[in-house]
């Protein structure tokens, strides 16, 4: 529901970064396109099914989401993070189909509800979509550590790529632990791909 408000009011569609949309209103985004009309934007995003491709496991008191792959007949890759394939209340954004990384080894998406202050966050989740030839991926935090995150591979139908999901703890949040950024790493541990989630710590 929060990200597609966010579509219908700027009327755009994320190219290079997917965008997170907050429960602040905050979004994040790198380069993007206009469309023509808000009614086009949300013509191409109500056509496409849904592929579960990972999953955001339940906790904080708080139930499962899935990852979700779309490709729109419009020609768009969407990630979403979201309930169920049939919910409204879908988080995330979407990349052209023809390159859903947009030249990138990752395309991530972070959401969290509650702020705008840290302390009062009470949901915080990241999910992304990762290059095949990605060894590995972690996630830095605020307080230097480093997370490893497991990664799936896709349903051929969504391509040849891997996902994931993940949900943070609610305390650590709420100390200031903070996800700041996520980064891609080859076979040999160098970094091929960092992108800042936009969340401060």
């Amino acid at each position: 529901m929060i990200a597609r408000k966010v579509i219908r009011r700027w009327t755009l569609v994320v190219i290079g970064l997917v965008f997170s949309a907050v429960f602040a209103g905050g979004v994040v985004a790198a380069d993007h396109i206009w469309l023509s009309s808000p009614d086009s934007i949300e013509a191409t995003l109500d056509q496409g099914a849904l592929v579960r491709i990972a999953d955001v496991t339940a906790a904080n008191g708080l139930g499962d989401r899935g990852v979700y792959a779309q490709v729109t007949p419009g020609g768009l890759m969407c990630l979403w993070d979201a309930p169920s394939p049939s919910a409204s209340d879908k988080l995330g954004g979407c990349n052209d189909a023809a390159d859903p990384l947009a030249g990138k080894k990752m395309m991530i998406s972070f959401a969290y509800e509650g702020g705008a202050a840290v302390e009062t966050v009470s949901d915080a989740r990241l999910i992304g979509l990762i290059a095949s030839d990605v060894a590995s991926v972690q996630v830095v935090m605020s307080d230097g550590s480093n997370r490893k995150v497991p990664l799936h591979p896709t349903p051929r139908k969504v391509g040849v790529f891997q996902a994931f999901g993940m949900r943070f703890g609610r305390r650590e949040i709420r100390r200031g632990v903070t996800p700041t950024a996520v980064m891609a790493l080859d076979g040999a541990g160098a970094v091929v791909d960092r992108q800042p989630t936009g969340f401060g710590g």
